[in-house]
């Protein structure tokens, strides 16, 4: 059955650029996300410095923007100078966050290697659980300062007399929470997190700074946009929706409401800052520098089944929520990216690119070519469901003083969601649409005020598959993936299959030179 939509696209009405570094990437010290896959020395494949060549390719590939690293939970109790010098002279620690141990192979020069040879930018959180502002600061030195000073010149004695020109760094991560290292409420937080601030600023005043967000605590985002306002950039929250949280994969419905849900979290989140800044024009976003449709499962993050094309549809469904709040939103950070639930699982002698690989291809590819983020209205179908809420962030008798109408209240999301933007110039636009339906294609009417598209020489390109439970496996690894498709846009419709995820781009015209 096919369904009738409208989509209008204000193509004289752009709001702001989109950052690519939405499409960002997160590693951290643990499990097999790092040793053992993109950095295995001993593998026939790594180069010349450790990396896989394989893994290196398909990061490349997908076009990564920013890496996060080294944690996540690991770097609460991670100190950088154990990863400095000569491979076989780092100590091997005890590693709080996972209980294993870490040879410290992997560290900041490594790292720094890592970004260069896929094209990231570096992001490095630093540890405030069992760390110091002076530790921190001296890392800011070494990878960044050029002066003659202890830890600029330690970088310099190691061959690399140039800064690494680290501009992103992360204060601690996830410190309102009893499984870190070091975990403390947020009035400690934002104090401790005052003097890092300061410490790494006046190591590097051009460095941006990311301060630890709660995504389920108003409270504490205030606190830490009130006493850090002067100081950082943006504020992070994380969230794995699946496993973690609120959400359950076999309903379906409330999975497909996930990125209305990250929205609204993002907006809570901004709400906050803005609050606790008292300034409505602040310049403090937010980074998602932590998310994921799963949660990290090691057991069955193993079947590679798992990640089939809805995982896709929701993962493009976030990243649209991102791009949609551009104008707050500048990082993002999926976690991870190499192996548990990430869009690519290393095997001994190749790489397979999960369902969900090719949404961040396809997207970061369009969007960087295009990164005006523009308006549209789209008129199609919606569904309806009781709104899921997380009461983990309340007092236990709040849940009990909700009047019956606040615990029943329905939302309603689109089947069809879409994201548009141009280039600077007005001359190409990208457009990104889902239909979420199961059952149901769709024909959309497209219109677009203040432009002419040359619809007959836009091109397409579709993630599909008739069953919305596939996925990529070894031996059949292209089951998920993005194909240029052709005679479904014609004359201003365009048709998207159920569960399917369409992009297109096309060329514009201005009016006024009919």
């Amino acid at each position: 059955m096919t369904k009738n939509a409208k989509l209008t696209i204000y193509a004289d009405h752009t709001r702001n650029k989109i950052s690519k570094h939405i499409f960002g990437h997160f590693m951290e010290h643990a499990a097999d996300v790092i040793y053992g896959s993109v950095y295995d020395p001993d593998s026939p494949m790594a180069d010349e410095d450790g990396f896989r060549k394989d893994v290196i390719q398909a990061l490349r590939d997908v076009h990564v923007p920013m890496l996060r690293y080294p944690g996540g939970n690991f770097v609460s109790n991670y100190h950088w100078e154990d990863g400095i010098g000569k491979k076989e002279q780092r100590p091997k620690k005890f590693d709080y966050a996972w209980v294993a141990e870490d040879d410290n192979r992997m560290g900041t020069v490594e790292f720094i290697k890592l970004c260069e040879k896929t094209g990231a930018e570096p992001y490095l959180c630093v540890n405030m659980g069992s760390g110091t502002a002076e530790e921190a600061m001296n890392w800011v030195e070494f990878c960044n300062g050029t002066g003659d000073t202890k830890y600029a010149n330690m970088r310099k004695s190691l061959g690399y007399e140039k800064p690494f020109h680290v501009k992103y760094w992360g204060l601690g991560n996830e410190l309102y929470g009893d499984w870190q290292f070091g975990s403390m409420n947020a009035q400690d937080y934002a104090k401790k997190a005052l003097n890092f601030a300061k410490a790494m600023k006046w190591a590097d005043p051009s460095i941006k700074l990311v301060a630890c967000g709660y995504d389920l605590g108003s409270d504490w985002n205030y606190e830490v946009a009130r006493v850090l306002k002067p100081l950082i950039d943006h504020v992070a929250i994380h969230h794995y929706s699946i496993g973690y949280g609120i959400f359950t994969d076999e309903d379906y419905n409330q999975c497909m409401y996930i990125p209305d849900y990250i929205t609204k979290l993002t907006e809570v989140a901004r709400a906050s800052i803005v609050s606790g800044t008292n300034d409505a024009l602040t310049n403090i976003k937010v980074a998602w520098d932590e998310w994921n449709t799963y949660a990290w499962d090691f057991e069955k993050d193993a079947d590679d089944t798992r990640f089939t094309l809805k995982n896709a549809i929701l993962t493009a469904g976030i990243l649209h929520s991102f791009i949609r709040s551009s104008d707050i939103v500048e990082i993002a950070s999926y976690s991870p990216f190499v192996n548990v639930c990430g869009a690519i699982s290393v095997k001994k002698d190749h790489v397979l690119r999960r369902a969900q690989y090719s949404v961040f291809e396809l997207l970061s590819k369009v969007f960087a070519a295009c990164d005006c983020y523009v308006e549209t209205r789209m008129e199609s179908e919606q569904f309806e469901l009781p709104e899921v809420i997380d009461y983990s962030n309340r007092m236990a008798e709040a849940k009990f003083s909700l009047d019956a109408k606040s615990e029943k209240r329905m939302v309603k999301t689109s089947y069809i969601d879409c994201v548009a933007a141009m280039n600077e110039d007005g001359t190409k636009m990208a457009v990104s649409l889902i239909n979420k339906n199961l059952d149901k294609d769709y024909e959309v009417e497209l219109s677009v005020p203040g432009s002419n598209a040359v619809w007959d020489q836009a091109l397409c390109y579709q993630i599909y598959h008739p069953d919305f439970n596939a996925s990529n496996t070894s031996k059949e690894p292209e089951n998920v993936i993005a194909k240029e498709v052709k005679d479904i846009l014609k004359a201003g419709k365009i048709h998207l299959d159920r569960h399917s995820i369409t992009v297109f781009t096309v060329d514009l015209e201005n009016k006024d030179n009919d």
